[in-house]
């Protein structure tokens, strides 16, 4: 169900309905409210209830009810606590009316006889109809006070109680926890930036170069060239030298063309004298093979795939670096 509660209805809409609307509406106040219990201890709350029949809120093409925001006065000493609550009730599955609930309290004890109070029912035109409710009576009720047997004292000051080793204890340890807390996140946060494993590293990495011999022989052994078409085993055997790149001179070799991974390393080359033209030539061959394999769906012989493989390891061996 929606709900809307809007403010310029407040002032004007309780002034009407409370003050000057009972006269001459009286006729129009069929419907009955109640309450939860007619009766309640000085500050308690209880729930007013209305129910709008389901023929009233479908023949009026009712779209919302409109009604002050909390918290508003309903009448001297009792106050109106929450906004309006809507729900369905239903018998067997089927709309049977619409109830409205507002929770009230009053701070003044006596009796109250709550006034008729009006709904607000904005219909979908834009146009303001108005339902009135006959209020219930309402009874607020303080506690006793054994007057024979009551002394009034003064207030007593604060109790102080002395710390115990317990708290101590406990304090102690929450202070070491929120510490060891504090130093594993650095802890994790300098392992995941040197991109390290968190705990331990249980098996060092193998350098570059093994790594790439490693993939290259295995490829060399399982003679991939012939169980996989030209364009993945050239894929494979092109990817195993850029990974080698990237960890050998940290060239950027995933993101660049054939041409540029060799601009990069002819430029590396003035720095590295392991970078002959001889291996940047013997690579060179073989990406061109692999990037006609790739592109332009040539397929290499097996003498070619054979060399091109070879044209790798070759370049790793010669480009390893000996500590």
């Amino acid at each position: 169900m929606m709900q809307l509660f809007n403010r310029k209805y407040m002032v004007w809409g309780l002034v009407v309905s409370f003050l000057l609307c009972p006269y001459f509406l009286m006729g129009q106040i069929d419907l009955k409210s109640v309450l939860e219990r007619d009766s309640i201890l000085i500050g308690d709350q209880v729930w007013w209830s209305m129910t709008l029949p389901k023929d009233v809120w479908k023949e009026r093409e009712i779209e919302t009810v409109v009604f002050p925001e909390p918290p508003f006065e309903i009448m001297q000493g009792v106050e109106g606590l929450s906004s309006l609550q809507l729900d369905s009730l239903l018998h067997r599955k089927r709309l049977e009316g619409i109830q409205v609930k507002l929770l009230i309290t009053s701070f003044d004890s006596g009796a109250y006889r709550l006034p008729h109070m009006p709904l607000y029912l904005k219909k979908q035109d834009g146009t303001i109809d108005t339902l009135w409710f006959k209020g219930p009576d309402l009874y607020v009720n303080t506690i006793p006070i054994d007057t024979a047997s009551f002394e009034p004292y003064g207030i007593k000051p604060q109790m102080r109680y002395p710390i115990t080793w317990k708290e101590i204890i406990s304090i102690v340890g929450v202070v070491f926890l929120v510490a060891a807390v504090v130093v594993l996140l650095i802890y994790v946060v300098k392992r995941r930036k040197a991109n390290r494993s968190v705990f331990a590293d249980l098996k060092p990495e193998d350098p570059p170069h093994t790594a790439a011999l490693k993939v290259l022989h295995a490829i060399k052994e399982q003679e991939l060239w012939k169980k996989q078409k030209a364009k993945p085993y050239y894929t494979l055997l092109t990817d195993t030298i850029r990974l080698y790149l990237k960890g050998r001179w940290d060239i950027q070799a995933m993101e660049q063309t054939s041409t540029e991974m060799l601009d990069s390393l002819r430029e590396k080359s003035r720095e590295d004298a392991l970078l002959t033209e001889e291996a940047i030539e013997s690579l060179s061959s073989m990406l061109m093979k692999g990037d006609l394999a790739k592109f332009a769906k040539y397929v290499p012989e097996d003498h070619e795939n054979v060399d091109s493989l070879d044209s790798a390891i070759r370049f790793v061996t010669l480009t390893t670096y000996v500590f």
